[in-house]
């Protein structure tokens, strides 16, 4: 687990989304994942201070955990990168993100807003859980690169 935000790691994540990926298929249930970047995060560090981008992770992970139900999990993959494992259509994964909410944290007496890009999709019928990660830091990413607020995109490589 990760020490700042108690969420899976990216080495923990793999295993635990193969069990997810084989309890799907067995269970021919959907299962979707998104993705999502903090929008200048490491400004916010470099404003504020490591204690206050800590404090802003920890109000994430917060916030993220509640938006999940009991079978959802979260990864944070990155520094400000983060993956939502959900068992629901990819249409649906919207309305978990929109649970997270906005989220202000309070950093040397004023407010801070973090913005965010989020991408979302259905899990592709047989693809192994490590190509599927890998799929989704290459569009974490992308969401770096590109530098929009809000993207939706699909899992399945081209």
């Amino acid at each position: 687990m990760d020490p700042v935000t108690d969420l899976y790691t990216r080495a923990s994540a793999e295993q635990q989304l193969g069990k997810e990926i084989a309890r799907c298929r067995r269970q021919s249930t959907s299962l979707s994942i998104a993705t999502i970047h903090l929008e200048e995060f490491t400004e916010l560090t470099q404003r504020n201070g490591l204690s206050a981008a800590d404090q802003a992770l920890k109000e994430f992970a917060r916030r993220l955990k509640k938006a999940c139900r009991g079978s959802d999990f979260a990864v944070r993959m990155a520094n400000d990168d983060f993956l939502l494992v959900c068992r629901v259509q990819p249409g649906e994964v919207k309305l978990v993100l929109n649970r997270i909410g906005a989220i202000e944290v309070s950093c040397s007496g004023r407010k801070v807003s973090l913005t965010s890009t989020t991408g979302w999709g259905g899990l592709p019928g047989r693809r192994p859980s490590r190509r599927l990660l890998k799929r989704a830091s290459q569009l974490l990413h992308l969401y770096d690169s590109a530098g929009q607020r809000e993207l939706a995109t699909t899992l399945n490589p081209h």
